[in-house]
């Protein structure tokens, strides 16, 4: 399975706990997708960028570490606890039911998104 198809396989069960305001812990994420803890990073961060590019509350936010309460620190905006909840509430005042959701296509997009192009070379007029 792809990161991609993971961050696919893990939008709908944020969704539902950012509906009833439910944080939930890496394990949490874990047992209810069978990915690994340790291997969330990356689709996480691919909800995170695509959260970013739609202009949402970004839905990762409520993944956190049960020794913190807060996201790890591969989270990729340096945010202070108190930026973290008012985030967190963002996430949970939100209606992800009524937003787009996403598929594999749009987290490669969003994957793809952060690399530098190439530089466009001019084409021969003749």
């Amino acid at each position: 399975m792809t990161q991609a198809e993971q961050a696919v396989l893990i939008w709908p069960v944020l969704a539902l706990a950012a509906r009833t305001q439910r944080v939930l812990t890496y394990a949490d994420v874990e047992g209810f997708t069978g990915i690994l803890a340790r291997a969330q990073g990356e689709p996480l961060l691919l909800i995170h960028r695509y959260c970013e590019r739609k202009h949402y509350p970004l839905l990762n936010s409520i993944v956190v570490s049960q020794d913190t309460g807060f996201p790890g620190e591969a989270f990729p905006n340096n945010m202070t606890p108190i930026e973290f909840l008012v985030e967190r509430a963002r996430v949970f005042g939100s209606n992800w039911s009524a937003k787009d959701k996403p598929r594999s296509e749009d987290f490669e997009a969003s994957e793809s998104a952060t690399e530098i192009p190439e530089p466009r070379r001019p084409k021969n007029l003749i």
